[in-house]
């Protein structure tokens, strides 16, 4: 059962599983995401259950942690998984952690998104006493810069020139939420 610290009456989430491994096919090989990630190829079914089976879930050991999105659907009002967030390189003498969230194109702008960065916020903030989350937003993307803006962080710079794309180098926005 997911602990009410992660979970509403819409959204909750959970860790990963091998059941998940559809879900993060999907998103991993969304070739429209790669331009804000680390990813320049696809990434097998084989590689990502590895992924899956060596993550322990612990922020401090694996560095990062990645939960996966629930909603419950409007139809059935079952949970259904449909995308993924994660905090990724977690800094505990720092206490912050870049936070990334990646939905299901039909899902998204439903609001799953806010909700899903808020649970992760009061985790992050009450449970790993993180001090600050961060995020890169690429300028083009609305969904994104409304989802963070909504969310109270502040855009604090433009890195020039960051990610390298098939059009040339592109910008990108720094955003960051500091907890008090």
């Amino acid at each position: 059962m997911t602990p009410q610290l992660l979970s509403s009456d819409n959204v909750r989430l959970r860790p990963m599983e091998a059941s998940d491994l559809p879900l993060i096919y999907k998103l991993e090989n969304d070739t429209r995401l790669w331009n804000t990630a680390a990813n320049t190829q696809p990434l097998s079914r084989s590689t990502i259950e590895k992924y899956i089976g060596a993550s322990t879930g612990d922020i401090y050991k694996d560095g990062q942690l990645r939960l996966i999105i629930e909603s419950k659907t409007s139809s059935v009002q079952e949970f259904k998984s449909i995308g993924v967030i994660d905090l990724i390189d977690f800094s505990p003498r720092h206490q912050r952690a870049e936070v990334g969230i990646s939905i299901l194109p039909e899902y998204q702008s439903q609001r799953i998104g806010t909700e899903a960065l808020r649970l992760m916020e009061q985790y992050a903030a009450q449970v790993l006493f993180i001090h600050q989350l961060y995020a890169y937003v690429d300028p083009n993307n609305e969904i994104s810069l409304r989802l963070f803006t909504s969310a109270g962080y502040q855009r604090v710079g433009t890195l020039q020139d960051w990610l390298k794309t098939s059009e040339g180098y592109k910008h990108i926005l720094l955003f960051q939420k500091i907890f008090s």
